[in-house]
């Protein structure tokens, strides 16, 4: 019905479509029939195009509300995340680019979300779907552009909890096939665990040569707390023929020949290109991570020290490596025989 009475009330309201997005609005009237005059008008300018909410941000697109997300939200993050950010609001973009924020609506969203699983998987999607949500939030709570956040009705994408490791044939073929100037990164996230992004922006001022111990302050972990990981002596021999054959006084450890770092793009695609050629497409590099805390379990080292050591913010992310701890689950078992 475009025109009801709320219950109990004596007010008429009016329900339209309005850039495919349902209205629900009061006509501030008793009157059934100055109501109807009202709703009337309103589809009329609707048809003739001259019809526009009054709200601050009727004018704003999708851009507008990415660049203001990115100008004023994103430098406060981390460097990792700011480059989230701003490859979330490219792909994003591609999508929805100029169209009116309330003509962003979930049927649109989802419209999104089927377009994208072509091309990439659900870790991807909710990133982006993440990106959405809270760039709509300053969008609706404070700037006061819109109504409400589409995104909040939109449920998220199902994520494996992916656990793969390598034997040593695979990461043998695999580190044959890489370029050389990725190789010394591979092999130190192999023996750290560390994540991508801190290998790849790991800088000597982080790297206490006389303890051989990494240590990243919070500022640059995902969970916001600092992190100190011992250096085993694939991973020392790793820093010291990078201090030998240093050649700039570059504040990275690995460095182009002009001292910057090389992109975590680029030593993703690097790795995945070994991956391929040596016919095993289903690794990626984070994997050298679980990699780290699998070996780890399998060699019976507990797993809140395996926490501590990946930097894990909950035991729960550790857990998903328990049962690889296959002398503990030997041992559990072996209980019945003495109940026998």
């Amino acid at each position: 019905m475009p025109l009801y009475r709320q219950k109990g009330g004596k007010v008429w309201w009016m329900s339209y479509s309005f850039r495919g997005r349902q209205i629900r609005k009061s006509t501030a009237t008793t009157s059934k029939k100055v109501a109807e005059s009202i709703y009337y008008k309103v589809k009329t300018q609707i048809a003739e195009g001259a019809y526009l909410e009054s709200i601050k941000g009727k004018n704003k697109t999708f851009v507008d509300m990415a660049e203001r997300y990115l100008k004023e939200a994103t430098p406060d993050k981390k460097p990792s995340s700011q480059r989230d950010d701003i490859a979330n609001a490219k792909n994003l973009g591609k999508f929805f680019g100029k169209f009116y924020l309330n003509e962003i609506t979930a049927d649109l969203i989802t419209q999104y979300v089927l377009k994208r699983k072509k091309k990439v998987g659900p870790c991807s999607i909710n990133r982006e779907l993440a990106f959405l949500s809270v760039s709509f939030n300053k969008a609706y709570k404070l700037w006061g552009w819109c109504r409400e956040n589409p995104v909040s009705r939109i449920k998220r994408e199902k994520e494996p909890k992916r656990v793969k490791y390598f034997s040593e044939i695979e990461f043998s073929k695999i580190y044959n096939l890489l370029t050389e100037w990725v190789r010394p990164l591979v092999l130190l996230a192999k023996n750290t665990g560390l994540r991508k992004s801190n290998v790849v922006n790991l800088k000597w001022s982080e790297v206490n040569l006389n303890d051989r111990i990494i240590i990243l302050g919070a500022e640059v972990m995902k969970n916001s707390n600092c992190l100190g990981v011992p250096l085993n002596n694939p991973a020392w021999d790793v820093i010291k023929d990078q201090k030998r054959n240093q050649k700039l006084h570059s504040p990275y450890v690995f460095c182009k020949a002009n001292g910057e770092p090389y992109t975590g793009w680029g030593v993703y695609q690097a790795f995945k290109k070994a991956c391929i050629k040596a016919k095993l497409p289903d690794f990626r590099f984070h994997d050298l991570r679980h990699d780290f805390c699998s070996k780890l379990v399998q060699a019976g080292v507990d797993l809140y020290t395996v926490k501590e050591l990946a930097g894990h913010k909950d035991i729960t992310t550790t857990q998903r490596y328990a049962h690889l701890s296959k002398a503990k689950l030997k041992d559990a078992v072996a209980v019945l025989e003495k109940l026998s």
